[in-house]
């Protein structure tokens, strides 16, 4: 439950609207729209984390969001910029993360349930699901505006958007079986019989 712990202390010293506020221009200027802002303490050190995706990419399926390591290195600086100029915006020392969603992007509204409809997802649940199961992993569809559905080994589940606890989208690589290689080893030991 540490998370839970941070997020208790990150709303009693963090304004995420301030936040979002001072760096918007900044995005606005690179291109990029804000996907989601975390703060969060790791081994004693507090990090703001901004992900970020290329403007106008809200309606694509790309779950990588569109910007480059680049991208990122220059909001960073700018957003770094843009925040320390805001005196009081957070009160303490941290570090700065800015990334891109990545091809395990957090699903946190139901636009993104719809936009990401079709890929492979993993969603945790407060409660089981009408089938017992509280992980549903496998392709997401289309549902209801107030629920999500997931199809688990051919199965549909649903479940209502408020019992996700947490989702994500699921990259697997996909492996290309090896060629096979002619076996040279019987035409060897004839040559080597015959010396």
């Amino acid at each position: 439950m540490q998370q839970a712990s941070n997020e208790q202390t990150s709303n009693k010293t963090i304004d995420f609207e301030r936040i979002r506020a001072a760096v918007g221009p900044v995005l606005s200027s690179h291109g990029v729209v804000l996907v989601d802002v975390e703060w969060f303490t790791d081994q004693g050190t507090w990090t703001l984390r901004l992900t970020i995706e290329r403007e106008g990419l809200q309606d694509s399926s790309d779950p990588a969001g569109g910007v480059s390591l680049d991208d990122c290195a220059d909001v960073s600086r700018d957003a770094s910029t843009a925040l320390d100029a805001e005196d009081d915006v957070i009160p303490h020392h941290y570090s700065l993360e800015v990334s891109s969603p990545g091809l395990e992007r957090r699903l946190k509204s139901l636009s993104d349930f719809r936009r990401f409809r079709s890929k492979l997802v993993r969603v945790k649940l407060a409660r089981p699901a009408p089938d017992g199961q509280s992980l549903l992993r496998g392709e997401l569809a289309e549902a209801p505006d107030d629920k999500i559905a997931v199809i688990v080994d051919g199965k549909r589940i649903e479940a209502p958007f408020a019992d996700v606890v947490e989702a994500r989208l699921v990259f697997e690589l996909v492996t290309q079986p090896k060629k096979q290689k002619k076996s040279t080893r019987a035409g060897k030991s004839k040559q080597s019989g015959n010396r």
